[in-house]
């Protein structure tokens, strides 16, 4: 269901040119929703200690499905999402925390009854969410970000741009915003039925349905997410470089957070510089090497694997150390 834009919002399309152009616009775009009366928020569940939810493309499916029904009936705007196996987040817009908890009900109460319909019920202990206020528009950029990542870290075959249970595919991405399927208005009742669950099927007619799936970019407002980025590169830096910032942002949301190799080597490789006044970590000796792998450790949640691997430390004596981590 799409909300209703403030008057400000066509300030963005004035394609401001300097850098202080386009962040002015980007910030007078997210005041004047505040100003509105709308708010954000990240809704989320745990992603520790959860079992396995969504085994294969089918439940998949389902529950970005179960996303956009459940935003429709509880009167939200979804910015991005990402279904992960165990876990899900949703950036969203809406005019109070009731809202956003309404709409994390709707789409819990559908997945239970999904998996118990299908004979095969899942373990939704711990599968709750308490919808996290986002107050500025830095935080809401990152938080973003933070979700159209979040399984381009976690799988080394995936991209940013290429993990199909979310919205993170559409982000600057023409290409992507370019498929087209079959219309939820001409799919015959039986069919609507069949790929909602329900015998509830008032959806809009402009769903864009392709294999079995409502498209994310028919029931997400990609274009408002994107213009709370100064343009693509400063989106890209965001979901890529930026790394530093997904780390306290995923301790407040009681996420684990993962880093890529190539993310932790530019970290490793700034804690050289700054910690030890070292420009390598060849160059450190074996006192300040253990200190980093704690540091590694504790604070970046790297496993023993990528320790040993990435600062040449023998396996078994990361293991050693870090028992409890050793697979």
């Amino acid at each position: 269901m799409k909300l209703q834009d403030p008057p400000l919002r066509d300030l963005s399309d004035r394609r401001p040119k300097t850098f202080n152009e386009k962040e002015n616009a980007c910030r007078m775009l997210f005041d004047a929703y505040i100003a509105n009366g709308q708010t954000f928020w990240h809704v989320c569940t745990p992603g520790t200690n959860q079992a396995v939810i969504f085994r294969g493309p089918e439940d998949y499916k389902f529950a970005v499905n179960a996303a956009a029904t459940s935003a429709h009936d509880a009167g939200i705007q979804i910015i991005t999402f990402e279904i992960m196996s165990n876990h899900v987040h949703f950036i969203v817009m809406c005019r109070d925390k009731e809202a956003a908890n309404a709409f994390f009900e709707l789409f819990k109460r559908r997945l239970i009854r999904y998996f118990r319909e299908r004979r095969s019920p899942r373990n939704f202990s711990g599968f709750d969410a308490d919808p996290i206020p986002i107050k500025s528009l830095e935080s809401l950029r990152n938080q973003i970000a933070y979700t159209n990542r979040n399984n381009f870290v976690v799988d080394p075959d995936q991209t940013p741009f290429s993990f199909p249970y979310g919205a993170n595919a559409y982000y600057f991405n023409p290409f992507a915003k370019m498929l087209k399927g079959k219309k939820f208005g001409d799919m015959s009742d039986r069919a609507k039925m069949r790929l909602v669950h329900s015998k509830q099927i008032a959806y809009p007619n402009d769903f864009m349905v392709l294999d079995e799936m409502i498209l994310p970019v028919s029931f997400c407002d990609i274009l408002l997410g994107e213009r709370f980025f100064r343009d693509a590169r400063h989106y890209m830096y965001k979901i890529t470089r930026d790394v530093e910032s997904y780390k306290e942002l995923a301790e407040s949301l009681g996420d684990l957070v993962y880093y890529t190799d190539d993310e932790l080597v530019g970290i490793i490789y700034s804690i050289c510089g700054k910690n030890y006044g070292l420009k390598s970590p060849s160059l450190l000796n074996i006192d300040q090497r253990n200190e980093l792998a704690r540091t590694l450790h504790y604070e970046y949640k790297a496993d023993n694997a990528k320790i040993s691997r990435l600062l040449r430390i023998p396996r078994n004596s990361v293991d050693a150390v870090f028992p409890m981590s050793k697979r």
